[in-house]
């Protein structure tokens, strides 16, 4: 009897305790910070302990969400659900009870609310916040907000991001300890965007999507060492082909992805070593204009020939299969690690053969699958695909004496073809000091995608190799 008395006590105090009320109140703002701002304020009904323990969350990120069903209600429907999701904001700030280190809002913009994001701005500042991101994509009526000065002049932001703002400042701007900044659809002069870098003396990496109204971007500061720049297409005009200049001596690495539909020279960039080339590049003639769409490209490869990592996407490689159809090679690249992201095709595969022909050091190479629609089709020789590897009489100079290791990204894997195993074949059969070769197969494949990549992998094997040190891996 008094085992079972015991017993019965200590499951009642068991059952009576709560693991989670016994953990200090930094660790349940921890919990709640994992959670989005919505939920994390609906805790404050649990009890009287959890009431407040949300104001002291040190991020606030607020995300309108508009779903299918939503964009179908027309635009009185959004008006409302963009007012109750101003409401929300405004109340959770005046209840905030720290100092914040971020803060974070992405909604529809209009005008009627322009108080309102002048309050978001000011409290920002006056909480101390150091990350700071503003995304305002414009209502039908197409008006975007005007960053206030006070945003000019802060020693907090170490982060910065904001789109679809006017940028108007009255000086330079005063950002000392901002290390990351990142603008989206704006439209700003020269004058403007040399303001903001005068005034970002340790900005490390620079982050331009969809601007306009500039044509000179000099980033001299020597902490600059990152820049990316996705959708550039300024108003083109067919008779100034001057585009974009860019001055970057002390960048380590270049992005470029997305629309581009101007040219862009790089002035002085002798310190890269990273540079992706992955752009859509924007026609402006019903025949493809493939002349000026090639300047650019080998323009911007020209800029390249002492970069050590090299990434091309597949408009790039587009192009380099028409220069190899009409005998003009690529410039030559000095490049040590090469990554293709592409699928492997006909529209690409002279391209590919160009790329390797002209970068005679690369020791690495890595292939990963894009989903970028073939452009250049209709302008390409017409060959037999399947025999254009075995085809192949020439030395590539990179296969002969450098090329150790190959990687094969997880996607290819979901599309492999006879132009893929012909590719893998022919560099299995050439690289002759290659030390792996590493293929990714994707993580949980249903049983019948497991049976094909088995397949794929006994085919992959029985190539002959022209390296006896090389090991072919499925990881």
């Amino acid at each position: 009897m008094r085992r079972t008395r015991n017993l019965s006590r200590f499951e009642t105090t068991t059952a009576a305790v709560d693991p989670i009320s016994e953990l200090p109140d930094s660790i349940l703002v921890h919990i709640l910070s994992l959670l989005g701002i919505e939920d994390a304020v609906r805790t404050q009904v649990l009890s009287k302990r959890w009431r407040f323990l949300w104001t002291f969350l040190p991020s606030l990120v607020f995300y309108y969400y508009e779903s299918d069903d939503d964009r179908c209600e027309g635009e009185d429907f959004r008006l409302a659900r963009n007012t109750e999701f101003v409401t929300f904001v405004e109340k959770t700030l005046f209840a905030s009870n720290c100092k914040l280190k971020k803060f974070e809002v992405d909604f529809y913009y209009g005008p009627r609310f322009a108080l309102n994001v002048d309050s978001w701005t000011r409290f920002a500042v006056g909480k101390g916040v150091e990350e700071l991101d503003l995304q305002l994509c414009p209502d039908a009526t197409d008006t975007e907000y005007e960053l206030p000065q006070l945003l000019y002049d802060n020693s907090w932001f170490k982060e910065l991001r904001f789109s679809h703002c006017r940028v108007i400042p009255e000086g330079n701007a005063a950002w000392y300890s901002l290390k990351k900044l990142s603008i989206g659809h704006v439209e700003f002069s020269n004058d403007v965007i040399e303001r903001v870098l005068t005034g970002s003396p340790v900005l490390e990496t620079l982050t331009l999507e969809s601007c306009q109204g500039f044509s000179r971007l000099a980033v001299t500061n020597s902490c600059v060492k990152k820049l990316i720049l996705i959708n550039f297409h300024d108003d083109w005009d067919e008779s100034d082909d001057s585009g974009l200049e860019i001055s970057a001596p002390y960048l380590l690495s270049l992005e470029m992805s997305g629309s581009l539909g101007c040219n862009c020279r790089f002035t002085n960039i002798s310190s890269l070593v990273d540079a992706v080339f992955n752009c859509n590049i924007e026609c402006f003639e019903e025949d493809n204009d493939y002349e000026r769409i090639r300047n650019i490209v080998v323009v911007f490869l020209a800029s390249l020939v002492h970069v050590k990592n090299l990434t091309l996407g597949t408009w790039a490689i587009e192009v380099l299969s028409i220069m190899e159809a009409n005998g003009l090679s690529c410039p030559l690249l000095n490049c040590k690690c090469l990554t293709l992201d592409t699928k492997i095709d006909k529209n690409v595969l002279p391209g590919i053969a160009n790329v390797l022909n002209s970068t005679p050091n690369v020791e690495a190479l890595i292939m990963t699958w894009s989903s970028s629609s073939p452009w250049l089709a209709g302008m390409l020789l017409d060959y037999n695909e399947e025999q254009y590897w075995t085809s192949q009489n020439w030395t590539y100079e990179c296969l002969a004496l450098h090329l150790k290791n190959v990687t094969i990204r997880d996607d290819l894997m979901y599309h492999c073809d006879s132009n893929f195993f012909s590719f893998i074949q022919f560099l299995l059969r050439n690289a002759r000091v290659l030390q792996k070769m590493v293929i990714s197969t994707p993580s949980s494949p249903s049983d019948a995608q497991l049976k094909e990549y088995f397949k794929a992998a006994k085919k992959l094997l029985s190539f002959p190799r022209a390296s006896t040190d090389a090991a072919v891996i499925f990881c």
